[in-house]
């Protein structure tokens, strides 16, 4: 970029072309009162807080859309400017409610901070003060519109940051409001809770239900850390007070991983589920009672001693959740294979595991899961194929991702899935395979892109070619439900798109087929844009370390142990479950020919009610720890707050049950 200079209040500053004028007062550390501007979104001029005076023009100008130019005479401070600024100030209070003491955002009201700067200790005009509505629909939001300024910066969030563009300025005049959709309750609308808007609000006007009034930012003490809840690695600010999370924000929401999501921003606030706060053990009636921990790790060392000198170390068996830290699954499978001695360990996500490895292998043999490639690709695809997912619901901010590529960057969108899916308005074509038919149907879709002549050239595009040269495509696609011709526009868009990626998840790994990995891989590497390179895949994966867990191989690589415990000799399981609250449903046939169980959660539920002894774990944000997100980076969060008394760490609770197990 061009440097030019220009003149501010009588001193030179540098500056670049394509610059505003404000972006050169910003960087050069010369403050100008805003409202409607925020970092990292299109300035419209909105406030008109930010007016300056330019040689030349007839008129103030907002510095925020003023382009700057080389030799520009500005003055950003003057008296004519400041009274014109409180002026805007004071039709923005008399405009609405603006009741400071009754107001959540009291403290952190840019409006409010503003107004003090320029001591509005009254206004000159009548308070107009109509009664618009409230919207508290929303599980994780409300909306005030009393309190709104029409300042835009949600509107253009929700746009240009979340690209769901859920909310837009309804009505005109006096009753301007932003609106969801259609003018309907935010709760009842296409907005998936991301909070962005919140954060970007600078009053009141939008406020989330589990921070409202438990605190003000001076009040706490602010933490960076990331969020390890589905993979993606979110960064996160989180205030605490009191030993209590108060709200969680993202440091940069222009930050590509800096957007998050309900999972990430609000449901830490207010966890449904009841603590394990102490240890339990089951009685000689058969209950479970709460015990000192040292005496349940006692219990626990010594049964598990007894079992092994019994049966022998495979008697006993470790299944861990992927949604615990990695040091927590390290010292997991340390204390299987050591102090238990046994070889059976998997995690509960297992038989994920296996499908996509013996699906990668049969792809490309030991090419592991380097095969898949980083999120950030997401937003450079002009064409994004997903198979079997919605991550709107299961991993919201890939699914940010995938709809501001498609919103802003007019990536085409092609959905395989038979069932409804949240991107069906962002959707360029839709296939709806039969059930069951998926890996037909992505087999015969990779056929009819080879049969137009495009992508042929590379070695593995003449080996996949010749694993199909038996598919015909207009009868595979009666045979998979899909009209041919809906099928061949689709590999028409793959077989001219420059930059494809193909996303799965849970509606393909359901079947634990990995024909459908394979199959999957194939298509991604007949609709690469370069023959050479690995192909551009993304599994969504279902628990938060599922990768953490793999990498560190304690997911087993030959077979599921939940569903072999009788034919392994199992007696005894030990179940780490840590930050995750799992039922029966993900542990069938827990007790099944079992003499003992140990299951160390976070959380009581029907999978802790099965236990002799339940230990009691830390949840995520009362221990720092080290996770890697889906696509393989290392990432670690910091301790936000304190444990309950009397929890340990589960390498702790590992190391005290291998000492007592030597007794």
């Amino acid at each position: 970029m061009k440097e030019i200079t220009l003149t501010i209040n009588g001193e030179q500053f540098k500056g670049k072309e394509g610059d505003t004028v404000l972006d050169v007062c910003e960087a050069n550390n010369i403050y100008v009162p805003t409202l409607c501007h925020l970092k990292g979104l299109t300035d419209v001029g909105a406030c008109r807080l930010c007016v300056v005076e330019i040689e030349r023009e007839r008129r103030p100008v907002p510095a925020c859309t003023y382009p700057a130019r080389d030799g520009l005479v500005i003055q950003t401070h003057n008296e004519k400017l400041e009274k014109y600024r409180r002026l805007i100030l004071e039709l923005l209070f008399t405009e609405r409610n603006h009741l400071c003491a009754q107001c959540v955002a009291s403290g952190d009201c840019e409006l409010q901070s503003l107004a003090y700067k320029y001591q509005m200790d009254n206004a000159r005009y009548p308070y107009s003060w109509p009664a618009l509505p409230v919207d508290p629909v929303n599980d994780y939001l409300v909306i005030d519109h009393n309190r709104c300024i029409l300042c835009g910066r949600c509107i253009r969030t929700c746009d240009e940051i979340v690209g769901v563009h859920t909310l837009d300025f309804g009505y005109r005049g006096w009753k301007d409001m932003v609106v969801a959709d259609l003018n309907q309750s935010l709760g009842q609308s296409s907005c998936i809770s991301c909070g962005a808007c919140f954060q970007a609000c600078p009053t009141g006007a939008i406020f989330s239900k589990s921070s409202a009034y438990k605190g003000r930012p001076e009040e706490c003490q602010k933490v960076s850390s990331i969020c390890p809840i589905c993979g993606v690695g979110c960064k996160i600010e989180a205030l605490v007070k009191d030993n209590r999370l108060v709200r969680i924000d993202s440091p940069d929401l222009t930050d590509n991983r800096g957007i998050l999501c309900h999972k990430g921003r609000f449901v830490p606030l207010d966890r449904k589920y009841e603590r394990v706060n102490t240890a339990l053990v089951r009685n000689g009636r058969g209950k479970l009672e709460s015990r000192p921990l040292s005496e349940a790790i006692n219990i626990a060392a010594k049964k598990l001693a007894e079992l092994k000198a019994r049966y022998g170390n495979n008697s006993i068996a470790g299944i861990a959740s992927s949604q615990a830290s990695n040091e927590s699954l390290k010292a997991f499978k340390e204390f299987i294979a050591g102090a238990i001695g046994s070889k059976l360990i998997d995690t509960l996500d297992g038989d994920i595991y296996r499908t996509i490895i013996q699906g990668i292998n049969a792809y490309q043999e030991k090419a592991g899961l380097d095969t898949e490639t980083s999120l950030e690709e997401i937003l450079k695809a002009d064409c994004i194929l997903v198979a079997g997912a919605n991550p709107l619901e299961s991993h919201p901010v890939v699914g940010v991702y995938i709809a501001r590529a498609a919103r802003q960057n007019k990536a085409k969108l092609i959905v395989i899935d038979p069932t409804q899916n949240s991107f069906a308005y962002h959707t360029t074509l839709w296939l709806k395979p039969k059930e069951g038919k998926e890996a037909l149907a992505l087999s015969v879709l990779t056929k009819a892109i080879l049969d137009k002549g495009s992508k042929k050239g590379s070695a593995q595009a003449k080996k996949i070619a010749s694993s199909l040269k038996d598919i015909n495509v207009k009868q595979g696609s009666e045979q998979v439900g899909i009209g041919v011709d809906a099928l061949l526009e689709a590999a028409e868009i793959l077989g001219k798109a420059r930059y494809s990626i193909i996303i799965y998840g849970e509606g393909i790994l359901q079947h634990k087929s990995p024909g459908l990995i394979t199959s999957l891989l194939n298509l991604a590497a007949i609709a690469r844009s370069q023959s050479t390179g690995k192909p551009r895949i993304i599994s969504l994966k279902p628990k938060g370390n599922s990768r953490g867990a793999w990498d560190m191989g304690v997911a087993n690589p030959s077979q599921s142990i939940m569903k072999n415990l009788t034919g392994n000799g199992v007696k005894a399981l030990y179940i780490l479950l840590a930050d995750d609250y799992v039922d029966t449903s993900e542990l069938p046939n827990l007790r099944k020919g079992m003499e003992f169980v140990v299951v160390q959660s976070s959380y009581l539920s029907s999978s802790t009610s099965k236990a002799n002894v339940v230990l009691p774990s830390p949840i995520w944000a009362e221990v720092g720890g080290k996770y890697n997100t889906l696509d393989g980076v290392v990432k670690s969060t910091s301790r936000l707050i304190k444990s309950p008394d009397g929890i340990k760490t589960d390498s702790e609770i590992f190391r005290e049950i291998s000492k007592h197990m030597k007794k």
